[in-house]
């Protein structure tokens, strides 16, 4: 026999579903493909979107380039795309994977030097990265990683990419990077985005901006969820003031291109 008080609690308790989640509302599912360093920003604006919309992510946080290229060979599904550059949200829309009236930009990042916290280095001017003082470069892998193009680009144009590519490191990722920089030896940088400093890191110097393309990122819908409600409903949310302080809050420029 189910006791008085018992019974009385498991009806409200049903009510209050009910009354919260009405019998139309369905959770949508709805799965992002990521640039790397946007995935703790992402997932918190997930958050924040989920708490007043019956909504589950998936995300897949990779390289720009791997996630343009998964989608292209269809080995990666994902309703929407956001990308580290424009130059792989363009493979995208040369490809047809997204339209290209349906682009915008989330905001922009910085480039920076950041060595292991444990490093006797407390600052470091741009042309010493050919100096003694540093036996080896992290970057991104150019082919795929954003930052590490930005990287590569910022070493040629100031003249040290000869000078030092034999010190070049590449990482997959900037997750990786971050993480693999925290636990190499003292005389090891790393050339990243801003945003994915960690605790375990410290910056030493900030990449002048001149030295390379605009970093600016890049969101679309991919064009077989494009008239999809909740992917419309999703896009229409980060283009909204909260989001554009959690970006901020998480380091990137939210200021227009």
């Amino acid at each position: 026999m189910i006791h008085p008080l018992r019974h009385w609690l498991f009806v409200s308790l049903t009510s209050f579903v009910v009354a919260a989640f009405p019998a139309h509302a369905r959770a949508s599912e709805l799965t992002l493909a990521l640039a790397n360093s946007t995935c703790e920003a992402m997932s918190r604006v997930g958050d924040l979107y989920r708490a007043s919309h019956p909504a589950r992510f998936i995300y897949l946080c990779k390289s720009s380039g791997l996630l343009a290229k998964g989608m292209r060979g269809g080995a990666l599904k994902a309703d929407v795309f956001v990308s580290a550059d424009r130059e792989w949200m363009d493979f995208a829309v040369e490809h047809g994977l997204v339209a290209a009236d349906q682009v915008s930009s989330l905001g922009g990042n910085t480039l920076v030097v950041a060595t292991p916290k444990n490093s006797p280095m407390q600052r470091l001017d741009w042309p010493e990265l050919a100096s003694d003082k540093v036996t080896a470069i992290l970057i991104g892998d150019p082919s795929t990683a954003p930052f590490g193009r930005h990287a590569k680009e910022a070493l040629e144009a100031s003249g040290l990419w000869d000078r030092v590519k034999h010190k070049i490191q590449t990482r997959k990722n900037i997750e990786l990077l971050a993480d693999s920089l925290g636990t190499s030896s003292p005389n090891t940088v790393g050339i990243l985005f801003k945003t994915n400093l960690t605790d375990q890191l410290r910056q030493l110097h900030t990449v002048d901006k001149k030295l390379h393309q605009p970093i600016r990122y890049y969101m679309a819908p991919l064009r077989a969820s494009t008239g999809n409600a909740d992917v419309t409903d999703f896009l229409k949310f980060v283009q909204g003031q909260a989001v554009s302080e959690i970006f901020q809050a998480e380091g990137f420029d939210v200021s227009a291109p």
